[in-house]
C-alpha cells in the first residue's frame, strides 16, 4: 500500500501539501490536479480519500497513552487538555498498557476517527503502526519514547542531562562510589537515565563499576529493598535514584535505619509531584517538565494542523528542574 510520502514524491510537491488536500484545505489548481492524478495512480487508499473530502476538521486529537497511572503522563495530558480546551479542541484519550496488540489497534481506531492530530505516550515502535501513521497524513508527536520515523516528531525531557549533571556534584563533593536505584532497562527513559550517571563516571576518570546498581520494578517495595542492600551489604554513603516510587521506598528504608540525609548521607531522587520542600533536611531533586512538556506538545501539534505540516523525525529536549538543596554533603561534611 502506497504512503503520502510516496503520493508526494509522485505528485511533486511535499508531503505537507498531500495532507492539506486530505484534510479538505484549498490548494493551487496545479497542484490539485497533480494530486489527484498522483492517488489515482498509485491507489493510495480511496475510501480513506473520499471519506477527508466528504468532511471537515474534526476538531480532536488522539491522545494515546501508555500508563494512566504514570504521575508524569498525568500532569502532561492534563497540560494538553487544558492548551486544547483553549483552543476550542477536544481529546480523544486511549491507553493500551504496554500490550502492543493493543497499540497498534487504538492508533488505528483513532486514524479511522479522524483525529486531527496525534500526541503518542510511551509509544512502541512497531512497523504496523510506521505504516499506518505514515499512511494517515496526520500530525503526529510522539512523547517520552521517540519513534524513529520520518512522519513523526519527538518530544523528550532531558533525562540523560539531567542525571549526568547530578552525579558530576556528587563526585565532586568526594563520593567516588555512588549507589544507584534505576529502573527496568526495558524502557528509554531507564536507559537514557542510567546512561547519564555512568558518563559522569566516565567524565570524572572513574571507573564504571563504582556505580553500583540495583536494578528493580517501580514500586516502593522494591525501592525500600533495594536501599537497605546498598546500605547494609555495599556500604553505600551516597545514594541516587533515578525512580520516584523506588525513591519513596528508598527514604523509607533510611528512616527505619535511622540514617539523616544530608547528614548521614548523600542523597538525590526524582520527583514528579514537586514535594522536595516537603522534608526536612530538603531533598535534592530532578523533576520532569510534566507542564512545559504538556504545554508545548499541545501548541506543537495545533501548529502543525494549523500549517497542514507533518512531522519530520526531529527531536527537541525540554531541560529538566533540579533543585540543587542540602542533602549532597561531601565526605567531610562540607
Amino acid at each position: 500500500m502506497s504512503t503520502i510520502q510516496e503520493v508526494a514524491k509522485r505528485a511533486g510537491v511535499s508531503a505537507g501539501t498531500v495532507s492539506r488536500y486530505l484534510n479538505g484545505h484549498q490548494l493551487k489548481a496545479s497542484n490539485r490536479i497533480r494530486v489527484e492524478a498522483a492517488i489515482k495512480e498509485l491507489g493510495y487508499r480511496s475510501n480513506y480519500l473520499a471519506r477527508s473530502l466528504r468532511s471537515k476538521q474534526s476538531m480532536s486529537i488522539g491522545l494515546l497513552i501508555n500508563n494512566m497511572l504514570n504521575h508524569f503522563a498525568v500532569s502532561v495530558v492534563a497540560q494538553v487538555e487544558r492548551e486544547m480546551e483553549l483552543n476550542d479542541y477536544n481529546i480523544i484519550l486511549s491507553g493500551f498498557r504496554e500490550d502492543r496488540e493493543v497499540f497498534v489497534r487504538k492508533l488505528e481506531n483513532l486514524i479511522d476517527r479522524r483525529v486531527d492530530g496525534l500526541i503518542l505516550f510511551e509509544a512502541i515502535e512497531d512497523d504496523r503502526a510506521r505504516r499506518l501513521l505514515e499512511q494517515s497524513g496526520i500530525p503526529t508527536l510522539s512523547i517520552s519514547n521517540p519513534l524513529p520515523y520520518s512522519c513523526v516528531d519527538n518530544m523528550l525531557a532531558a533525562n540523560r542531562a539531567s542525571c549526568r549533571e547530578v552525579t558530576r556534584r556528587m563526585i565532586e563533593a568526594g563520593h567516588e562510589r555512588i549507589g544507584i536505584l534505576a529502573a527496568s532497562q526495558d524502557e528509554y527513559v531507564s536507559r537514557e537515565r542510567l546512561a547519564g550517571v555512568l558518563e559522569a563516571f566516565d567524565e570524572a576518570g572513574l571507573p564504571r563499576k563504582n556505580a553500583v546498581v540495583r536494578i528493580g520494578g517501580y514500586e516502593r517495595e522494591c525501592g525500600y529493598r533495594d536501599m537497605m542492600v546498598l546500605v547494609n551489604e555495599d556500604g553505600m554513603d551516597c545514594v541516587f535514584v533515578l525512580n520516584y516510587g523506588r525513591s519513596q521506598g528508598a527514604q523509607q528504608a533510611l528512616n527505619e535505619l535511622g540514617l539523616r540525609i544530608g547528614e548521614d548521607i548523600s542523597f538525590a531522587c526524582y520527583d514528579y509531584l514537586d514535594t522536595k520542600t516537603y522534608f526536612h533536611p530538603s531533598i535534592t531533586t530532578v523533576c520532569p517538565p510534566s507542564i512545559e512538556i504538556g504545554s508545548r506538545a499541545a501548541r506543537e501539534i495545533l501548529s502543525m494542523i494549523e500549517e497542514g505540516r507533518l512531522g519530520s523525525g526531529k527531536t527537541t529536549y525540554t531541560d529538566e528542574d533540579i533543585a540543587w538543596l542540602p542533602s549532597i554533603i561531601g565526605l567531610k561534611g562540607c
